[in-house]
């Protein structure tokens, strides 16, 4: 269930700013700068998401600061907004930790392959891909989440269960 909480114009823009770099993060560092590297600069799938990552990893530290520093010095709203992005993050972080999974079995699977140098192209290339798919589709999804809060956050609107576990100090 949605609740309203009654806030200024100022504060409803402050707390879309969260999710605006919520998905900032989504569309320009995961899907632009990613794909820009692998077509412009001809850089191999792993190094260019690889760099999505790190640079995501900055956003995501940054994000859990700005919470702390909301949670003391910002209006409730804006607060409950912060929190809400940064726990969108857990769905992206479990997409990582899945990829990093799939693409180190390249290390096992290549040492036990025979000599040949295609058969260790081909296993690269399957893991790789397989650790792919659903980090793409995490970041589709996260897109979506994050622009319907910013449309949320606009309204002045949260959800009760995030209002509830996460009251007003």
């Amino acid at each position: 269930m949605i609740i309203t909480i009654d806030a200024s114009a100022k504060e409803r823009r402050d707390a879309k700013v969260a999710h605006e770099l919520f998905t900032i993060n989504m569309v320009v560092v995961h899907l632009f700068l990613t794909l820009g590297l692998i077509k412009l600069l001809n850089t191999n799938m792993s190094s260019a998401i690889g760099l999505s990552i790190l640079i995501s990893f900055i956003i995501i530290i940054y994000t859990y600061f700005r919470t702390k520093k909301a949670k003391s010095n910002d209006q409730y709203l804006i607060y409950l907004h912060w929190q809400l992005s940064l726990n969108r993050y857990k769905l992206l972080i479990g997409a990582y930790i899945f990829y990093f999974l799939v693409t180190s079995l390249t290390l096992i699977i290549s040492n036990d392959a025979p000599v040949s140098m295609d058969s260790t192209r081909i296993i690269d290339s399957i893991l790789n891909l397989l650790g792919v798919v659903p980090l793409f589709f995490c970041i589709l999804i996260s897109v979506v989440l994050g622009s319907g809060s910013m449309f949320n956050a606009g309204r002045g609107e949260v959800d009760q269960k995030l209002a509830q576990k996460y009251p007003q100090s």
